[in-house]
């Protein structure tokens, strides 16, 4: 309780320091900009600090707190000036106070710091974005060491089309800041960390002004920002078909959060919000029970089988022993193909798969079931799946993502993403890496197209879905369209668990987690608490594709002699959302917007690994049909030879004859107590 009431009292006092830095921002920093000739890049946290006559270090204490704790002690705008031929040495600069001394990453790029890049014609932020941190200095002094940093906003051309230089005016250069984002060493994601203050600055640093020769004149007001500040979480669903066809799914991602109720009371209902991501594809992810498999393939992850010919094939590798393909067989007139395939040799006619760099080794694999857990039914938990991205170390030959520290190989993952996921307009730009959008909505709704919905035909269901499909018109299920941006009700949370996760399309297992997250927003248990309203925003849908491979021991020469096993592999590919953030909401109360920007960390969106909707120990439809055509044939060549019909009396009279002798044995009692 002590340690508790005492961190509270450090969370007063240094609000009372960011209030007092109105009057000293900028006092230090005059001094030294007068010939402007000096690196301020260069220059060291503590010297700058102890430059001001109001900085006092003892005001500043390591201590711990129960949730990570850090603060922008100042700001500095360094040599602005209106003159475009002396504004080289101009630069905003960030000093954090690290009272919890957490190990700061300070490699260029993992920081952050969020700011107004937009105004409305009366004066008030519409626009917020990112704006990359480069690490300047720490201090590390005996007893200090690491409690302060000094970064440099990096400037960059905005949606706007203007850099912070180009977009600030010279009579009051103003600075809108939300918050900033440290990643710490050794952790995945950054912490976003509230700031809510608009800097003004005013004046200029000797040297910078009309004249010269004037002494600075540089002076620096603080006043609060508005800000929300949100706990996001994620949830999933799938559909059981989808327009693409047969082991393709609809894939809805959804975050969820809660937000005070008094902003919509005040500014009206949620119309926007803004997000920006890293997205990316997988490359094929193997998932199978069979261990033997498992084994012999492991080394041979991530390495290259070798060259393809002019028909896109390879030669087959007999150390690994074992071969996978979808479909594979003899496709009629002796044809070996398939739609893919791994180590399938030449022998097959196939796309081949040059390298696989995702295995994993599962219990039984079971059918698609939304509802049951992953584990199960042969699945990948969404966390095994992340570490192992993170983990992989074998290859880099695509290079590195330009997110982790530059720390995933790039390898993993495809060249681009869906075609359909991709956008570029006045509202954002979504593509391969680097993403944001602005979701309306009444816009941007998200469409789960099914497989029925396309209207398919005979041979489309045939194809896709088997002989049985062909003719019951394959499987049914409704598309899906639903706004990106859903308040929650009570009588949504209603029903079991299955009931919500249809309903809501989340998943199932997230059901709980939705449900305490809904009681906390309506539960007011203290002066501190105030009701909020749940929040779902649903930002991609993409596909998901899941298909089953047949494990293949390659023979002596043809189909027949080739052991295939059904049931016991399939691979996955899906869409993932790295450093996945929301920047802004806005709101709409009559036709008049209000922007409020975000607090809120970032969070990195892997899905759990799903095996396909049907996982068949039957044949494939090309063996079935053989298999028919096959038993025609013989029925045609014992009529035409007269044999049928005799077979059919022998096979009538081996099915009668036991009823027959049953018949007779019965008689036989009869007579025998007649007597």
């Amino acid at each position: 309780m002590e340690k508790t009431m005492r961190n509270r009292i450090y969370v007063i006092i240094l609000a009372f320091i960011l209030f007092i830095t109105s009057f000293f921002s900028m006092s230090f920093m005059t001094a030294k900009a007068d010939d402007g000739s000096l690196n301020f890049d260069k220059t060291n946290v503590m010297d700058d600090l102890r430059s001001s006559k109001n900085f006092n270090i003892l005001s500043y204490p390591f201590y711990e707190s129960e949730e990570p704790e850090m603060f922008i002690l100042n700001v500095v705008e360094y040599c602005y000036s209106f003159d475009v031929l002396r504004q080289g040495n101009y630069g905003l600069y960030l000093y954090i106070y690290n009272p919890n001394g957490r190990n700061i990453n300070t490699t260029d790029g993992v920081n952050k710091v969020q700011m107004a890049v937009g105004y409305n014609e009366d004066g008030t932020p519409n626009n917020y974005e990112k704006f990359d941190l480069k690490f300047c200095s720490k201090s590390e002094e005996q007893f200090y060491e690491g409690l302060f940093y000094k970064f440099k906003v990096i400037d960059h051309l905005s949606s706007d089309g203007k850099t912070m230089l180009q977009r600030v005016k010279s009579s009051a250069r103003r600075y809108d800041i939300s918050g900033f984002e440290i990643l710490e060493n050794k952790q995945n994601s950054a912490i976003e960390y509230g700031v809510g203050g608009t800097y003004t600055f005013t004046g200029y640093a000797k040297g910078y002004g009309a004249d010269i020769n004037e002494e600075s004149t540089l002076t620096c007001e603080v006043t609060d920002l508005e800000t929300i500040e949100l706990d996001v979480k994620h949830t999933f669903y799938r559909s059981q078909t989808s327009s693409l066809g047969a082991g393709h799914q609809n894939q809805l991602d959804t975050v969820y959060f809660s937000v005070p109720k008094r902003f919509i009371e005040e500014y009206g209902r949620l119309q926007r919000i803004k997000a920006e991501w890293y997205e990316y594809k997988t490359k094929e992810i193997l998932v199978t029970s069979n261990s033997d498999l498992y084994n012999k393939a492991s080394p041979y992850i991530g390495v290259n089988l070798g060259p393809v010919d002019e028909f896109g094939m390879q030669e087959y590798n007999e150390s690994i022993y074992y071969s996978l393909g979808i479909n594979a067989g003899d496709w009629g007139g002796g044809l070996h193909a398939a739609e893919w395939g791994w180590n399938l040799g030449k022998g097959y006619l196939h796309t081949a798969c040059q390298a696989l760099y995702y295995m994993f080794l599962v219990g039984d694999i079971d059918d698609y079931d939304p509802y049951a857990s992953v584990v199960e039914i042969g699945g990948i938990q969404s966390n095994d799946l992340y570490q192992y991205i993170k983990r992989y170390n074998k290859t880099f030959e695509n290079g590195r993502l330009p997110i982790k520290d530059g720390t995933i190989s790039a390898d993993l993952f495809e060249g681009d993403i869906d075609d359909s996921r991709k956008i570029d307009n006045e509202h954002g730009k979504i593509q391969m890496g680097y993403s944001y959008y602005d979701f309306d909505a009444d816009v941007d709704l998200q469409t789960l197209s099914s497989w029925s919905s396309t209207s398919p035909s005979f041979w489309e269901n045939w194809v896709n879905f088997g002989l049985g499909a062909a003719f019951t018109g394959g499987p049914e299920e409704e598309s899906i369209t639903v706004a990106p941006i859903q308040i929650l009700k009570e009588s949504d949370l209603q029903g079991t668990n299955a009931e919500i996760s249809k309903r809501l399309l989340i998943n199932s297992a997230d059901v709980n987690s939705l449900k305490s997250e809904y009681d906390d927003a309506v539960t007011i248990n203290g002066s501190s608490d105030e009701e909020k309203v749940v929040v779902l925003f649903r930002f991609a849908t993409s596909d998901y594709y899941a298909q089953e491979v047949d494990i293949i021991e390659l023979g002596e020469g043809f189909l027949w002699s080739d052991k295939m096993t059904s049931g016991q592999a399939y691979i996955a590919k899906e869409s993932v959302f790295f450093d996945f953030d929301i920047i802004q909401l806005t709101f709409n109360k009559e036709g008049v917007y209000k922007v409020i920007p975000v607090v809120a960390s970032p969070i990195d969106i892997v899905n759990d690994i799903t095996p396909p909707v049907e996982v068949s120990d039957e044949l494939a439809w090309w063996q079935i049909l053989l298999a028919i055509i096959f038993l025609i044939l013989v029925l045609w060549l014992l009529s035409v030879t007269g044999i049928l019909p005799a077979l059919i009396k022998l096979i009538v009279w081996i099915i009668t004859l036991p009823f027959k002798l049953i018949g007779k044995l019965i008689k036989a009692i009869t007579k025998k107590r007649k007597k």
